[in-house]
């Protein structure tokens, strides 16, 4: 699936920027520090739009104070410059106001250069376009192009089980193959991809606190999050595989066992409804067999094959899992198509 050139972000700050000029131009008013902060606090989700715009309001106003005192004092010097940047980081920074940080030192070092002898002037018709620029930003994050995490998320559970699929296989050939190369590094960023595509679960439940959602909606991303939680397991048996380091070659019996069995669950984990055949199970008992044929639990074979195992029983339950989803949405009409491809739903 390939992504838009233009996403919705991208149009969110369109919007909000042309919004913001033309109500600047209408009531006579510089467009520069609104149009600035209708850039820098478009947010992914409509809530933080709100929590961080109820603490940038206070920031900015804070910043082109410090401006206005300093270009007053100093005129408009390097070292003006430099100290409303430095005091304005600091005060935001004792005050707690860490997300009004940005948009007040932009718009502290954006005024000096406009400051005149009408300094109270100056500073209210500064702050009333930064103010404007931040509410007209929420407003069209809230309430025009409200974000839509459902298929982002889909696409991303997609994107991690192909990944981890690519590099089970990978990483598990290595070990049997007795390739000394280093297994982890990729293995960490799955799992760093994994804690950003756990985030979005969490930009969608703070979205919920603002806006209704449907029983189904919420359903699915519950599921969608069961499938990631699967994802993390799964990770945790691969970092194990990658570590283990084997003291004799496999039989050329062992490792075609071994192979086969990679091939039929990787195949399994990149099915959207993850079916397990007949011949993966017939395999998976083959595995067993050889497992229990080694008495010391401590051999790296043994451990090999016994992580292997655990990802089985882990598959029957994804299995399991996403056939009772499956079957809840098609007997739901208001569940959100996105979750399961229409070419996976039976034609009415």
């Amino acid at each position: 699936m390939k992504h838009p050139w233009i996403g919705r972000r991208v149009l969110k700050t369109g919007l909000a920027v042309c919004l913001t000029t033309a109500i600047c131009m209408a009531f006579n008013l510089s467009p520069t520090f609104a149009v600035i902060s209708a850039i820098v606090t478009t947010e992914p989700t409509a809530a933080d739009s709100l929590k961080k715009g109820l603490i940038r309001l206070p920031a900015a106003a804070l910043g082109a104070f410090f401006a206005v005192l300093s270009a007053y004092f100093f005129g408009q010097t390097p070292i003006t410059y430099a100290i409303v940047s430095m005091i304005t980081i600091a005060v935001c920074a004792r005050l707690r106001l860490d997300a009004g940080t940005l948009v007040a030192t932009l718009t502290a070092v954006a005024m000096i250069p406009s400051t005149t002898d009408h300094l109270f002037a100056d500073y209210v018709s500064r702050v009333a376009g930064t103010s404007l620029g931040i509410m007209i930003s929420t407003f069209v994050n809230f309430m025009i192009l409200p974000p839509k995490f459902g298929p982002i998320l889909m696409n991303k559970v997609e994107k991690m089980f192909a990944m981890l699929s690519s590099e089970l296989k990978l990483v598990t050939t290595k070990v049997v193959d007795f390739e000394k190369e280093e297994t982890m590094t990729s293995y960490r960023t799955l799992h760093h991809h994994l804690s950003e595509t756990y985030k979005l679960t969490t930009f969608q439940h703070d979205e919920w606190k603002y806006r209704k959602s449907s029983s189904s909606e919420k359903r699915s991303f519950t599921y969608l999050h069961r499938k990631l939680d699967y994802v993390y397991k799964a990770l945790a048996h691969l970092g194990k595989i990658g570590q283990i380091r084997l003291k004799k070659p496999l039989s050329a019996k062992e490792r075609q066992l071994v192979l086969s069995f990679l091939v039929s669950l990787t195949n399994i984990l990149q099915d959207p409804l993850h079916q397990i055949h007949t011949e993966h199970y017939a395999l998976a008992r083959q595995l067993e067999d050889a497992m229990h044929k080694k008495k010391d639990a401590t051999e790296p074979i043994h451990r090999l094959l016994s992580e292997l195992i655990s990802l089985h029983d882990l598959t029957v339950e994804l299995e399991q899992c996403t056939a009772d989803e499956r079957r809840f949405s098609l007997e739901e009409r208001a569940y959100p198509s996105y979750i399961f491809l229409e070419r996976l739903r039976p034609s009415d």
